[in-house]
C-alpha cells in the first residue's frame, strides 16, 4: 500500500480525479472503466451523503453502514453496467437504495413497503449515533410512520435534493406519480410532526 502512494504518477491521477467534475467522472468512467483511483475517488466523493441516505431510510448506524459497504462493492463489481443514461451519483442513489432494501428484506422478510414501519421509530430513541436537534429527530421518527415508497421519494427530494426527473430514473416512477407521491408524504408529515411527542 506505501508503495502504491509513494508512485507519483499514482499520486498524480488522484490529485486529477479529485479536481475532476461529476461529468467528467462520468466519462471517465464510461470510456476507461473503473480504475482503483477512480473507485477511491468514488468513494471519497460519495460515501458520506449515500451513508445518510442510508440511514434516512434504515435508521439503524449499523444497517446503514452495511448497505453502504454492499453498495460500494456493487458499484465495483458492476461498473462496467453503468450506461451514462443517468448521473452518476443518481446511479450510486440507485444501487445504495436497492442494499437498503435487501437489508430490510433480510432483517424482515415479510415486511411490506406499501406499509408504514412505525417500529422504527423507537430505534430512534435508542440510537446512540443519532445527534440533532429535536425537530430533526421528530422528523426522522415521523418518516417512519410513511409507507416506504413515500419515505423514499421524501428522502431523495427533501434531504439529497434529487430533482423529479432523477428520482423517476433511480425509482423507474412517473415523475406525476412521485409528485402525488412526495405531496402526500408532506401532508402526513404534518400531521405526524403534531402529534409525536
Amino acid at each position: 500500500m506505501s508503495h502504491e502512494s509513494s508512485n507519483p504518477s499514482t499520486k498524480s491521477n488522484a490529485q486529477r480525479l479529485s479536481n475532476c467534475t461529476e461529468d467528467e467522472l462520468t466519462a471517465e468512467l464510461l470510456r476507461e472503466g473503473m480504475s482503483p483511483p477512480l473507485f477511491v475517488e468514488l468513494v471519497s466523493r460519495y460515501q458520506k451523503v449515500v451513508y445518510y441516505h442510508c440511514r434516512n431510510l434504515l435508521v439503524s448506524h449499523d444497517d446503514a453502514d452495511d448497505a453502504v459497504q454492499n453498495a460500494f462493492i456493487k458499484i465495483w463489481q458492476n461498473a462496467q453496467q453503468f450506461k451514462g443514461e443517468s448521473q452518476l451519483k443518481t446511479w450510486i442513489y440507485r444501487i445504495a437504495t436497492n442494499e437498503s432494501i435487501n437489508l430490510i428484506r433480510k432483517r424482515k422478510p415479510t415486511v411490506d413497503f406499501d406499509e408504514a414501519q412505525p417500529e422504527m421509530a423507537e430505534m430512534i430513541s435508542e440510537d446512540l449515533y443519532l445527534s440533532g436537534d429535536d425537530i430533526a429527530l421528530k422528523l426522522q421518527k415521523a418518516l417512519c410512520f410513511l409507507p416506504f415508497k413515500q419515505k423514499l421519494v421524501f428522502t431523495l427530494r427533501y434531504f439529497e435534493g434529487l430533482s423529479y426527473a432523477d428520482i423517476a430514473l433511480l425509482t423507474s416512477t412517473s415523475e406525476g406519480a412521485l409528485k402525488a407521491s412526495y405531496h402526500h408524504a408532506v401532508k402526513k408529515l404534518e400531521i405526524y410532526l403534531n402529534v409525536l411527542r
